[in-house]
């Protein structure tokens, strides 16, 4: 009986010394996290998570947060950050290598060339080249097939809302040791100083227009006001971001009614956690990045950290360069699986007549419950915020007549279609009684999409 227990205690041991070596070699050995992730997930863009592995309770399959679960938004975010956290462990020995290279790289940009594109300012390349094909040579971007042609992995911008060229110079001299680390990984970057959304997406065309093979994958950076003009951005135009990080945005838009959006990751200083319905929107931006089948975005495409200090980092923080590598990575392996992004379901696609549509009442629509309605409405569109154009979908009897009421109101042109449908619902809903009701006999189509769109808000995957 002795000898059983002492050969029990014996396996026990070497069971906890292979337990430790095993988390030590996680935390400390690049190689080996990186090769616990692929074993555990898959190779990305064909990733299935491992049958058996999935029993252990690794880092890698914790359970990803539910909305519901959490009726306040401030708890929510908490169970985010931890999440965010926990999820991204396999990443902590990339973030000593890239914070080692930061503290002691002398010269981070010594061995690559800063380029003027036209208007574009100060590109940093990491050196890549390929040779031409056909086709390059059809398009005119290369005169001979095998002529050497430049181009990136990706491109990363870091966004700056001052035009002062003080400031330029100093975020540039700051983010020296950032770039050095993102060019030895094939990506290219620069420091783009915009003065509002409008200026992000005309950037953003003219760089994939005219120089697609190193801009054909944008990552986009910004904090604060840059943050709010970036978001704005990728609001409109989803489908020219892989990436976008924001840290402490100075407001947060909701997000698009798209599927497909780029990977999203947010970093919120602890005393600047945006309140109540700003931290509902940015929460929707995670659970909208995170919102796709394949795995590696289902769990890293949308993220948020809450930390204490990182405002007084001046370079990239170390969590924003390891999940940035990381979709980088999946990029290079998704290829065209990469998913289109693509507007919600409207009238023109799922969205099914009303059986009872055919049979409203004729005649021009009463609008003396809207106008009721719209003495309760706030239409919050600060200084500095702006809409372009309305969204051509979800249009609908009831949005038409009441964009004819108020055409002189540039606040209601500003709004879009959706916006506007979702703030008529819910102050139908206030009014109580069947007024809701009665504008779905009037209007079947408003009554569906503000069904639609509000059941979609409340989704835990939105």
């Amino acid at each position: 009986m002795i000898r059983v227990i002492k050969l029990f205690l014996t396996f026990l041991f070497f069971v906890v010394i292979l337990y430790v070596l095993e988390g030590a070699c996680f935390r400390l050995v690049e190689q080996y996290a990186d090769f616990r992730l692929k074993y555990a997930w898959g190779e990305p863009g064909q990733g299935v998570f491992h049958p058996v592995l999935k029993k252990f309770g690794l880092d890698h399959f914790i359970e990803r947060p539910k909305q519901s679960d959490f009726p306040e938004p401030h708890k929510y975010a908490e169970a985010e950050s931890d999440y965010a956290k926990t999820v991204m462990s396999f990443a902590r020995p990339l973030r000593d290598r890239y914070e080692d290279y930061v503290a002691s790289e002398p010269d981070p940009l010594s061995n690559f060339e800063i380029r003027d594109f036209g208007k574009i300012r100060g590109l940093v390349l990491p050196g890549l080249k390929r040779p031409a094909t056909m086709e390059e040579v059809t398009l005119k971007k290369a005169r001979r097939v095998g002529d050497p042609l430049e181009y990136s992995e990706a491109m990363l911008i870091r966004f700056l809302s001052s035009s002062q060229t003080e400031d330029y110079e100093a975020e540039f001299g700051f983010q020296e040791p950032t770039f050095g680390f993102l060019l030895q990984n094939g990506i290219a970057c620069m420091v783009l100083p915009v003065s509002s959304a409008r200026d992000v997406m005309e950037t953003i065309s003219y760089l994939k227009k005219e120089h697609d093979l190193l801009a054909h994958n944008i990552f986009a950076w910004g904090d604060g006001i840059a943050g709010t003009y970036l978001l704005e951005a990728c609001r409109q135009k989803p489908g020219q971001f892989k990436a976008v990080l924001v840290a402490d945005p100075a407001e947060i838009p909701a997000p698009p009614l798209f599927s497909g959006l780029p990977w999203m990751n947010f970093l919120v200083s602890e005393d600047l956690i945006p309140k109540d319905e700003s931290l509902s929107r940015l929460l929707k931006w995670v659970r909208a990045g995170r919102e796709t089948e394949s795995i590696y975005p289902s769990r890293l495409g949308g993220v948020m950290r809450i930390e204490e200090n990182h405002a007084q980092e001046s370079t990239m923080p170390s969590f924003f360069l390891s999940w940035l590598l990381q979709c980088a990575a999946y990029i290079e392996n998704a290829g065209d699986q990469w998913p289109e992004a693509k507007p919600f379901p409207s009238d023109e696609t799922q969205l099914d007549q009303s059986p009872r549509e055919g049979n409203l009442t004729e005649g021009p629509l009463d609008l003396s419950t809207v106008e009721q309605t719209n003495q309760e409405l706030s239409i919050p569109l600060g200084e500095g915020h702006s809409i372009y154009g309305t969204d051509p979908t979800f249009d609908c009897k009831m949005v038409r007549s009441y964009r004819e009421m108020h055409k002189d109101n540039p606040k209601i042109r500003a709004i879009s279609n959706r916006d506007l449908i979702l703030r008529l619902g819910r102050g139908f809903e206030k009014r109580g009684g069947d007024v809701l009701e009665q504008i779905r006999e009037r209007d079947a189509l408003f009554h569906r999409y503000y069904l639609s769109l509000k059941a979609l808000e409340d989704s835990p995957l939105y």
